[in-house]
């Protein structure tokens, strides 16, 4: 089972959603959804639930999302957390993923990473075990510092270049910098190129928001609304082909994700909770 697929998923359809829609002012029947951009205090305390399923099953998995203010002024912390469920979470031990992204606001009024930290959690409340990457961004010396550890020990420590003029996203700054407009609007047609940092570099990812004639004929996505394809380094999400969708409603919430060719699994699928 590609447990780690599976929870990384959330993390990925959490990237995407990022509609900048305000609740309550479009119609089913609007003809072009136009993408309004949130102030970044608007998301503040936000929390958002997916459940995941693929094959047969479902809820195999629980997302959650949340965002705060740094301690710093001017700084913002944004953690996702996944955790199997039911007999998932017997099968794979507990196991839980965070992601901790500590981020800015830089010069041009977008968020910059600041760290970037994946943690792998397994086992009961009193024997757990942990494995965590943590990436930590110097943008003045235009370095990354990568460092490895397990159970809280560190045992890798590298310096690696920034490359690109842009400063790299990761997937949760990716993420409120949509939501807050900086990547421009969403609208079927539109193509998003948004800066990243990738080991096995891969330097960006690609956003597409389809139009009528490219939309995949798949019921479990509605015919109204808006529908994003992303495409990423495939090692990341373990999968044949790094495309991943996501259904915006008319309302702009993100609402259905799956994640195509996941090695072992198939499609996987994910969908806001009510």
């Amino acid at each position: 089972m590609r447990e780690r697929s599976i929870l990384f998923f959330c993390s990925i359809l959490l990237c995407l959603a990022a509609s900048p829609l305000r609740g309550g002012e479009l119609r089913s029947d609007h003809p072009v959804l136009q993408a309004r951009p949130l102030p970044l205090s608007a998301l503040v305390g936000e929390s958002l639930v997916y459940d995941i399923s693929f094959l047969w099953f479902e809820r195999l998995a629980e997302g959650r999302l949340a965002l705060a203010a740094g301690e710093r002024p001017g700084t913002y912390r944004a953690v996702l957390e996944a955790r199997t469920l039911g007999v998932a979470a017997w099968l794979t031990g507990n196991r839980m993923q965070r992601y901790v992204s500590l981020m800015e606001v830089g010069p041009d009024g977008r968020l910059q990473s600041l760290s970037f930290e994946s943690r792998i959690i397994k086992g009961k409340e009193n024997e757990r075990s942990n494995t965590t990457r943590l990436y930590t961004f110097d943008h003045d010396r235009h370095q990354v510092r990568f460092q490895r550890a397990r159970n809280d020990r560190f045992y890798k420590d590298e310096l690696l270049p920034m490359s690109g003029e842009a400063p790299p996203n990761d997937i949760l700054t990716a993420l409120y910098n949509f939501r807050t407009g900086h990547f421009g609007p969403l609208k079927p047609g539109s193509r998003h190129t948004v800066p990243t940092f990738s080991r096995t570099g891969k330097e960006e990812i690609r956003i597409e928001m389809l139009t009528d004639a490219e939309r995949p004929e798949d019921p479990f996505f509605p015919r109204h609304g808006l529908l994003g394809r992303a495409v990423l380094d495939d090692e990341i999400l373990d999968t044949r082909s790094g495309t991943v969708y996501v259904w915006f409603d008319d309302l702009g919430r993100p609402q259905r994700g799956i994640v195509e060719n996941v090695i072992g699994l198939g499609n996987v699928r994910g969908k806001l909770r009510q």
